[in-house]
């Protein structure tokens, strides 16, 4: 009986600690994150397990952990994060309108990015579009008239490193405040090796409303299981490559919100830009 009570108790502090605690800028930017973003900088972090290219920015990337991702990320052995500020006027007709662009699939479609393979602009998404199971039929976007608490949604995405996935696409709304976490549904293969299961590859976006700035401060981050260790020793997968696709995200994002932020493209000019 005191195992249950405690097990009860134990339950109930979880519960607290994740599901009840608003969004807030401090769980994931620090004083000095605030300076540089409000100094017109993305900040973007980059680690692969065994750092074979010597590329990593850090030893390690702790993702805070919160209501909407309550896992424990560090058994990951990719993990590419990224913070910045999206200038936004917010009224409840562009809060509506936000929040169709982030749930419109089909808007992904042509998004590029800088490949440093190419050392140029190169498209990354060649194809995307709303499913409603596996079998990959094509569905129209949906155009919401409210937005809900969650909505969840399945879409096909090609693109020209993992070829044809489909996502689950969960987004949920906290006030002003979104979260939309994009999970593959799939296992992922590279030349002959499948490198991981289903559901090991996450991207997941918070977008944290400033009032006083009139914006939104967004922290991002890809995270993916490689369970093929020969692939990491060897150097086959660079931390640039993931960092260089979440940029692509952000940067798109902004063309989408009337914002020209093509010269943002590379993150990381000067460095890796040649094999």
């Amino acid at each position: 009986m005191k195992k249950l009570i405690f097990f009860i108790f134990i339950l109930g502090l979880s519960f607290q600690l994740y599901s009840t605690e608003p969004l807030e800028l401090k769980t994931f930017f620090q004083n000095d994150d605030i300076k540089k973003i409000d100094n017109r900088e993305i900040i973007t972090r980059m680690y692969v397990r065994y750092n074979a290219k010597n590329e990593n920015s850090c030893e390690k990337i702790t993702i805070p952990r919160t209501k909407y991702n309550d896992e424990d990320f560090s058994n990951y052995e990719i993990i590419t994060d990224e913070k910045g500020f999206i200038p936004y006027k917010l009224t409840d007709q562009s809060k509506l309108e936000f929040y169709n662009i982030i749930s419109s699939f089909s808007k992904l479609n042509g998004m590029v990015y800088y490949s440093r393979r190419a050392g140029k602009v190169k498209e990354l998404i060649k194809k995307c579009y709303r499913v409603e199971s596996l079998s990959g039929n094509k569905y129209d976007d949906i155009k919401y008239d409210e937005t809900k608490p969650k909505i969840t949604n399945m879409f096909l995405q090609k693109d020209n490193k993992f070829g044809t996935l489909i996502y689950r696409s969960e987004l949920f709304n906290e006030g002003n405040n979104f979260v939309l976490i994009n999970t593959c549904l799939e296992p992922i293969t590279k030349l002959i090796f499948t490198i991981n299961e289903q559901e090991e590859y996450k991207i997941i976006t918070f977008f944290i409303y400033d009032i006083d700035k009139k914006g939104y401060y967004f922290y991002s981050f890809q995270a993916m299981r490689v369970r093929v260790d020969f692939i990491l020793k060897s150097g086959m997968i660079g931390p640039t490559s993931f960092s260089n696709r979440l940029r692509a995200s952000t940067v798109h994002l902004a063309k989408l919100l009337s914002l020209d932020w093509n010269d943002k493209l590379n993150p990381w000019k000067g460095k890796y830009d040649t094999y």
